[in-house]
């Protein structure tokens, strides 16, 4: 198109139309939906020990951790993120904000390890409700305002 800002305007509708249909799909199904801040910053941070990079270009598909030097593909990575950012505040634990967590082997876990700190910026995005996670029950997490492309 060549006005951008029509563009813009008619993929903000329909993504938003797209979360509508998978939250009432969710709902129907008896799964949970979560949505997570859109400046959270999923692709660049290591999903092993919680170290984000100050920097890191949209032509970069691939990167290394400057802490733990575990290689990361930056699509793998930034879902492993978001799945474990939906499940800590679907899980209502505190965060342990500003330090990694040093020593951590796994990427994913229960208890103190799936509790993840909030390093996404707390005063920007849409509002957040959480909701108890049952037994049994699956959450999906979508990053909002983000384009699928």
């Amino acid at each position: 198109m060549q006005n951008h800002c029509l563009a813009k305007s008619i993929h903000q509708v329909g993504w938003g139309m797209f979360c509508t249909m998978l939250k009432y799909k969710a709902e129907m199904s008896g799964k949970i939906y979560q949505e997570v801040d859109r400046f959270f910053p999923s692709s660049k941070t290591c999903h092993v020990c919680l170290n984000q990079v100050g920097s890191l270009p949209l032509d970069v598909r691939f990167w290394t951790c400057e802490n733990c030097f575990c290689k990361h593909d930056r699509d793998v990575n930034a879902a492993i993120n978001l799945r474990d950012e939906g499940l800590r505040i679907l899980t209502c634990q505190s965060p342990q904000v500003g330090k990694p967590a040093h020593g951590e082997s796994g990427s994913s876990g229960t208890g103190d390890k799936a509790c993840r700190p909030d390093i996404s910026r707390s005063n920007r995005g849409r509002k957040k409700s959480t909701t108890a996670l049952s037994a049994g029950q699956e959450a999906y997490t979508v990053r909002v305002g983000e384009s699928l492309s």
